[in-house]
């Protein structure tokens, strides 16, 4: 710390039975304490600075120096270590380390604080470097700085935003390496080399704790420091914690579905406005092709404006879950044989699916086996004014495989399906169809905008 415009350091004293001398020591006692700031702080004895001797920082003995330590015990991976402090370093323990992901992330994987709005454009291109497939990525601070497009002429606050993702535990520092050269010897300062936490102890254990209420989390981190230092007061724990009392923010209006859908899908020039209503139809066919726990999470997403976290609690999973399945079906809806229905919109592509089956000419009853009076017997609704009853029963959201399955049985209308559910058992006698599904289709029924006018 600075006093008087010096940088004073307020080390122990070299008769202290608890003085640490080593690297050994340090993550020994970080591991027995549980976390443990690098220098001084408003919580008396809570730092390394002050459990080591300040003639030993910044010497020529990198063996004694605590500056130099924090280098080994990063690259030894049995802590972490990285800015989690207020904004400033220092370790933490792996047995402690879900906790604090719990408590500082709320919950959520960075996707999902992305998807809810709760992360920057800046902290995103710094995350997407470590996503899905470069999850093990170690890049030098410099490499992240260059790969996220920060500099002169591009963003700002390159520091000020890996600091954020340390303290929200999504970043660590792994090691301080040195440069290569060409002929690959090392040269210059040790550098920060940064990674997820979920590369140096996997997913699974970062994320172990999302199940307990985030204020669980902080409150028995706190109880712990108050139990090694008891001394300490609230305020200073929580202000050394990170703790900040969240401000409610104004309430956003929220755009109608399928609005706030595209909006999302971020399409250069496609939003509902421009959008025909064919496009929209085939919108409903596109949502169709997600796997059943990611429509799950786009209907209550979009349709019901519920966030991720809300969502989770309907689904029994956490909220970063629920992002990880909103991502994947973001991804899906944008490949090209699927985008092609809301793209090319819902009738070309229809022709095209059909005609790859060999039904032409857009009657399916003459090579399906569709007719009038369907598998329960009843007459399908054909002859009503309400023109949806003779759509095709894709138009309402189903998977593909879902369609076939119905169309080999005889059902290939929104009628057909109206009339064959007047059978709670109708799907037993449709190959591909079982109870789920089955439940799915009525749902879709229900939604379905023809039929709610």
């Amino acid at each position: 710390m600075t006093e008087e415009e010096r940088w004073i350091l307020h080390g122990t004293s070299p008769d202290d039975p608890q003085c640490i001398r080593s690297a050994a020591q340090l993550e020994e006692y970080v591991r027995e304490v549980g976390f443990l700031p690098l220098f001084r702080n408003a919580i008396p004895g809570f730092s390394v600075e002050e459990h080591t001797l300040a003639a030993d920082w910044w010497g020529e003995d990198e063996s004694r120096d605590p500056w130099e330590w924090r280098k080994a015990l990063a690259a030894g991976g049995k802590v972490a270590y990285g800015k989690f402090f207020d904004r400033k370093a220092g370790f933490i323990s792996k047995e402690w380390f879900p906790a604090f992901a719990n408590y500082r992330r709320d919950g959520y994987d960075f996707d999902a604080r992305w998807d809810d709005e709760l992360a920057g454009i800046r902290s995103k291109k710094i995350m997407d470097l470590f996503a899905e497939e470069h999850e093990d990525r170690e890049l030098f601070s410099f490499e992240v700085r260059q790969m996220a497009g920060f500099g002169k002429t591009g963003e700002k606050n390159f520091e000020g935003e890996v600091t954020q993702l340390q303290m929200q535990t999504y970043l660590c520092v792994r090691d301080f390496r040195r440069r290569k050269n060409r002929d690959g010897n090392e040269y210059g300062w040790g550098i920060a080399v940064y990674c997820t936490p979920e590369h140096l102890w996997g997913y699974d254990f970062v994320t172990g704790l999302y199940r307990e209420d985030p204020k669980e989390s902080l409150l028995r981190i706190a109880l712990k420091v108050r139990e090694e230092y008891p001394e300490a007061e609230e305020r200073d724990i929580l202000k050394v914690l990170g703790y900040r009392e969240s401000v409610p923010r104004e309430e956003k209006k929220t755009l109608p579905y399928p609005g706030n859908l595209v909006k999302a899908m971020k399409i250069e020039g496609l939003s509902a406005q421009n959008m025909t209503a064919d496009q929209l139809a085939g919108l409903e066919v596109a949502l169709g092709q997600l796997r059943e726990k990611q429509q799950r999470v786009m209907r209550m997403k979009y349709r019901e404006h519920l966030k991720n976290e809300e969502i989770g609690r309907r689904m029994n999973r956490a909220a970063g879950t629920v992002g990880t399945y909103h991502t994947k079906a973001m991804g899906k809806l944008k490949w090209p044989r699927i985008a092609a229905w809301y793209l090319d919109g819902y009738q070309k592509t229809l022709r095209a699916y059909l005609e790859r089956r060999n039904i032409t000419g857009g009657a399916a009853a003459d090579t399906t086996g569709c007719a009038a009076v369907n598998i329960t017997g009843g007459k399908s609704a054909a002859g009503s004014p309400r023109g949806f009853e003779q759509e095709y029963c894709l138009k309402i959201g189903l998977d593909l495989k879902q369609f076939d399955a119905l169309m080999r049985t005889g059902i290939c209308t929104v009628g057909d399906l109206l009339a064959a559910q007047q059978d709670p058992g109708w799907y037993r006698t449709v190959k591909g169809i079982g109870p789920r599904g089955a439940a799915d289709i009525a749902m879709k029924l229900e939604q379905f905008e023809g039929w709610n006018e």
